[in-house]
């Protein structure tokens, strides 16, 4: 270049314009001419643009272009100018040359920034306009348009986690199936700085770009054309199916949407999304056919180039002069453009690219019929590396606060907000408020996993506030957390100790359950003890101290095993306790070799009874050739037997549950002896060794009929102070071999007949015999001796003697003195006592109306002379009866009944 021509350059560029320029640019920069651009823009894609400009200086400040709005402008056939805005996202100087510097900037929408930062986020019961709108809220350049007509449906919860905030929003808005396109002001006179983020639905109404005739492109063509226009098409699936299992409703909601397939068959794209995704039919069906029409897009594209200016990704276009399209509508989905500015002849030659000499613009595009739903096609979600750790949360002072489907809330380390958790961050870097409140409104509702679970059974653990979790996510989404274990931490220790760095006094040998009361005020226990040598199961809870201990049993706490205190079973409690058995109990210390029996086999006891049987027979027959009243109660002892030997009724009779009730023979085979099992309710105990019972009180033992107390060899009753044997009718003292002998140690022995004649037989002699003063034979009207047929008579004032023969009187002296009359002193006998044992009363207990018996109802009846009696009235009301000595007045007093009471004695 020679000196003159460079001169003319430089002057050109020391003054810089944009006027009559093809492509200008606004900047918050003096003195940059655009050389050139070229970039793309697309729906549902990145518009951005590389600008090429010139400056007279190499030292421009970039920092000043840097994160500020441009707008870049180029001239269309008709003289306005085709506006895009956006940020200046990057300034890269290029060099220079003769005076020249080139440098390039980047225009971006300001979506851009969303890229920028990356950030974890939890919302709660919101869709996705209101999701985006929170998140664009925090950027001041933010603008933005729904042009939306079908309600979104809003989740439980929606999580941002690891994304950057523009690849959540994409990911948000193609699962709402929406999509998006960046409109830019065209105004002369607008001061927009930024592109609008138009986010649309197919009922949108789509911008209209105007007619595009179909022509060669050529600088000598004073319209703008499109000068190639071809059609494309693919083949694309025909069928779309998404379903997602809903816990609540207990099944899955799923729909399908389809297209012609013409001669193919089906081609479906099956989608599960997460559980609970949708609330309802109508739902899926939405998300299904906005799958299958973003997936169809493809399906009849056109392929263009030219020189139409006007072109927007977005807006609707009128083909015309095309011999097959003449008329129709065409959506362009993605542009690139290119331009070169009219730079003047000496700028060319200095930047020695004499092929930028005249301004030009070009443009290839691709584009769908207007009819073509456009929907962005949904992502795949980011998936979880492996499980996290959170902490439980709830209501303020509430130690648990769940759902009723098993469910808690849980707060992670990662969320920022007011309450984060210990050590977390309150700043949430938004201008919306934090998402870790720290209480029940913390993130959704998260079911805990079970070791199994099924209607109304199976296991039941739920974490409460403040424990540490461990939560996994169901296909690796962030979206689908389930609570799989709870862990111990630095602040909750093990509750049975044990490890290296324990003072526990075992080395990691308990295992088991343990938990504690909401309040801390008791614990309940379920332990292992794997000690080798000495295991140990145990039961406990701290209420009343009650617990079974099984096996080894030592002195316990929590984490230490003490001295040791015995083995087999221990069943304590400081408080109430009883066993019920509905169909009989067993109390037995008789032992099987290795088990090998029966539940309820009690061979010894039947065995015992046996001869106790045969015993009360023996004796029943000696007592009815004796004439003494029998044992009328021991066939109850065979009706016992009966009930609990399998060779009579003790046994299952049919097939129980489907399996055969009978013992395994040799070689684990079904047998013929039956299982055993007591045909009525019977408490039985028995011990093949001794069986004591004691209490430093009293002890009761009361039978409703009889009570039969059989031994083989010696039966003895000991009382340390008085021994009282009373009968309501017959007393019978009888002994087949031995004696029987009344002997008081310290006092008199008195038999008395109050009513009736008292008899004493023998088959061979009965002797009296005092060895101390007298013997007294006393009676109130006579007295007779008699020996065969001689009697001595005692009557009145008559002493009568007589006998067949001799009567001989021998005596040193025989003075008969005349007859004298005293008054014998006699014990007091009761007098008007009635039949056996003197009064006696029985009661039946009514209601109101005089006639409906109290059955089954407690009563007490109470005599003036203190005595109580206690007990249960049978099916008509009746009480037993109750017998006393001398008149006394009674009163019936009734314990537990439902209904009010007459009493009818």
């Amino acid at each position: 270049m020679d000196i003159p021509t460079l001169a003319v350059a430089l002057a050109s560029l020391a003054q810089p314009s944009q006027h009559a320029r093809l492509i200008q640019l606004r900047a918050p920069v003096e003195g940059l001419v655009v050389e050139r651009f070229h970039g793309q823009e697309a729906v549902c894609g990145a518009t951005v643009l590389q600008i090429a400009c010139l400056a007279t200086s190499a030292f421009l400040d970039a920092e000043a272009l840097l994160e500020q709005p441009l707008d870049l402008q180029l001239r269309q056939a008709d003289g306005t100018q085709r506006h895009w805005q956006g940020l200046c996202t990057e300034v890269a100087q290029l060099g220079g040359d003769g005076g020249l510097a080139r440098y390039r900037l980047t225009l971006a929408p300001w979506t851009a920034l969303l890229e920028l930062r990356r950030n974890a986020l939890v919302f709660q019961d919101l869709d996705a306009r209101a999701i985006c709108e929170r998140i664009f809220a925090d950027y001041p350049q933010a603008a933005f348009r729904f042009d939306v007509q079908a309600a979104l449906p809003a989740h439980p919860i929606t999580t941002q986690y690891r994304e950057t905030d523009w690849a959540f929003v994409t990911r948000l808005l193609a699962e709402a199936g929406l999509a998006w396109r960046y409109a830019h002001a065209q105004d002369a006179d607008s001061q927009a700085t930024a592109a609008t983020l138009v986010i649309f639905d197919p009922q949108a109404q789509v911008p209209d770009s105007g007619t595009i005739r179909f022509h060669r492109s050529d600088l000598a063509e004073a319209d703008d054309a499109i000068g190639a226009f071809g059609e494309r098409r693919g083949v694309v699936p025909t069928a779309s199916t998404v379903t997602s299992w809903h816990s609540e409703q207990v099944r899955a909601v799923g729909a399908q949407a389809q297209a012609e397939a013409g001669g193919l068959p089906p081609l479906e794209v099956y989608v599960q999304p997460r559980a609970g995704r949708f609330a309802q039919e109508a739902t899926a069906q939405d998300q299904a056919q906005a799958r299958l029409d973003a997936l169809r897009v493809p399906h009849t594209l056109h392929a263009g180039a030219g020189s139409a200016r006007v072109l927007a990704a977005g807006a609707a276009f009128t083909l015309r002069q095309h011999a097959q399209h003449d008329g129709q509508r065409f959506v362009p989905v993605a542009i690139e453009h290119v331009a070169v500015n009219n730079l003047g002849q000496g700028i060319v030659a200095l930047l020695d690219a004499p092929e930028l000499e005249h301004g030009s613009y070009r443009n290839r595009f691709l584009a769908v019929p207007a009819a073509t739903p456009l929907r962005a096609l949904p992502q795949d979600r980011p998936r979880m590396p492996g499980p996290q750790s959170a902490r439980v949360v709830g209501v303020a002072d509430a130690a648990l606060s769940p759902s009723r489907d098993h469910q808690v809330r849980i707060q992670f380390p990662w969320q920022r907000g007011a309450q984060p958790t210990p050590g977390g961050l309150t700043d949430s870097a938004s201008a919306a408020p934090g998402h870790a409140p720290g209480d029940q409104r913390a993130g959704t509702w998260v079911p805990v996993a079970e070791w199994v679970a099924g209607p109304n059974w199976g296991s039941h653990f739920l974490p409460r506030i403040g424990s540490e979790v461990l939560v996994e996510f169901l296909h690796g989404d962030i979206d689908q957390p389930r609570i799989t274990g709870q862990l111990y931490n630095g602040e909750v220790a093990p509750p049975f100790g044990g490890g290296l760095d324990e003072s526990a006094s075992h080395p990691g040998t308990l295992s088991g359950l343990h938990t504690q009361s909401h309040d801390g005020s008791g614990t309940q226990q379920w332990l292992l003890d794997d000690t080798p040598g000495q295991l140990r199961t145990r039961l406990h809870t701290s209420l009343a101290d009650t617990r079974l201990e099984l096996g080894y049993l030592v002195q316990h706490s929590d984490t230490a095993r003490g001295a040791l205190r015995g083995q087999g079973f221990e069943l304590a409690s400081q408080g109430w306790g009883n066993v019920h058995a509905a169909q009989g109990l067993l109390l037995s210390s008789s032992a099987r070799g290795q088990g090998a029996s029966t539940a309820l086999d009690v061979a010894e006891a039947v065995a015992q009874l046996h001869g106790a049987e045969r015993t009360a027979q023996a004796l029943h027959a000696t007592l009815t050739q004796q004439q003494v009243p029998g044992l009328d109660a021991h066939p109850s002892v065979t009706r016992l037997r009966e009930a609990i030997d399998p060779q009579a009724q003790g046994k299952y009779a049919a097939a129980v549950g489907g399996q055969p009730a009978t013992k395994p023979a040799d070689g684990g085979r079904d047998g013929q002896d039956p299982v055993e099992r007591f045909a009525q309710a019977r408490l039985l105990g028995e011990s093949p060794d001794h069986i004591a019972w004691t209490t430093p009180a009293s002890a009761v033992a009361y039978a409703g009929q009889a009570l039969q107390l059989t031994v083989q060899q010696d039966a003895q009753l000991s009382a340390g102070q008085t021994l009282s044997a009373v009968s309501g009718q017959h007393t019978a003292l009888f002994a087949q071999r031995g004696p029987i002998k009344l002997i008081a140690a310290a006092g008199p022995v008195s038999l008395q007949a109050h009513t009736g004649a008292l008899e004493l037989l023998a088959d061979q002699a009965v002797t009296v015999t005092a060895t101390d003063t007298r013997i007294d034979v006393l009676a109130q009207h006579k007295i007779v001796l008699q020996a065969g047929q001689t009697r001595i008579t005692l009557e009145g004032g008559d002493i009568t003697f007589a006998c067949p023969g001799q009567f001989t009187v021998k005596a040193s002296m025989h003075p008969f003195l005349g007859g004298e009359m005293n008054v014998a002193p006699l014990s007091a006998l009761p007098g008007s006592l009635i039949s056996d044992f003197g009064y006696d009363e029985q009661f039946r207990l009514v209601a109101d109306d005089g006639e409906t018996p109290l059955s089954r109802c407690r009563y007490r009846i109470t005599g003036n002379n203190g005595d109580a009696w206690e007990g249960i009235a049978d099916e008509d009301g009746l009480t037993e009866r109750v017998f006393t000595l001398v008149p006394t007045k009674l009163d019936v007093e009734i314990i537990e009944s439902s209904a009010d009471t007459e009493v009818i004695t």
